[in-house]
């Protein structure tokens, strides 16, 4: 297994069939793929990890476009030498998202940029969308994306896990250690906010009146930003 993960990424984006190359594992689940790759079946955790790579991708290449494919690698990495601390009885989702933010918040540290980013308002280097996916998007969505960045970053990456990535409330208690109440709370919140800064910005009735009346549908219009990775 040691050399697994210094060729995941480029497995994971391998432009070879996935069911060619893996046979029946790639209709396994996680916890069957998680099993597998436990027990040296190396094909299973391949499998695993193509399966999630682009998401995770996503998720760094939103804040950090430079540096996303390799705190992938680091995160995948950081997946296998933890193995042993993942429950069964936990989301594999929240598992890797929770590595996932770790892993953001050490390179921020590791950078000297995490003082920075703490001074600035809500934490937006945590958060941000960058700029880049900001660029031929419709008037709705750029007004989305301008309220998003008032958000707190708490009630920031809560909504991208839900809305962007699909995590379920308790999926998004386990990435964010906190209790799924809590979280349900900080999206009803957000969502509430949204509508606020939407007001608040002004601009053309049109988009803004789209955007009320389709709030979350809005939302996850965007979760295709840098879907791809580079």
């Amino acid at each position: 297994m040691s050399d697994f993960p210094d060729t995941l990424a480029r497995e994971a984006m391998s432009s070879v069939d996935e069911s060619d190359a893996n046979g029946s594992r790639a209709s396994w689940d996680d916890y069957a793929l998680l099993a597998a790759w436990r027990g040296g079946d190396e094909a299973a955790g391949s499998v695993l990890f193509r399966r999630h790579y682009r998401s995770v991708h996503a998720f760094f290449a939103r804040r950090l476009p430079d540096a996303a494919d390799d705190l992938t690698q680091r995160t995948l990495l950081a997946c296998v030498e933890a193995l042993d601390a993942f429950r069964h009885e936990a989301s594999f989702r929240g598992y890797l998202f929770g590595i996932a933010k770790n892993q953001l918040l050490k390179h921020l540290r590791s950078q000297a940029r995490f003082d920075a980013m703490r001074s600035r308002t809500h934490d937006a280097e945590l958060t941000r969308t960058s700029p880049s996916a900001m660029v031929g998007r419709r008037q709705e969505q750029h007004l989305l994306l301008l309220a998003f960045s008032r958000l707190p970053a708490e009630l920031q990456l809560g909504v991208e896990l839900f809305y962007w990535q699909g995590l379920r409330a308790h999926e998004i208690a386990q990435v964010m250690d906190v209790p799924t109440s809590t979280v349900t709370t900080r999206l009803s919140r957000a969502r509430q906010l949204l509508r606020e800064y939407i007001d608040d910005l002004g601009g053309p009735e049109t988009p803004r009146a789209a955007l009320l009346a389709d709030l979350e549908g809005w939302t996850r219009s965007l979760a295709d930003a840098h879907s791809q990775p580079r």
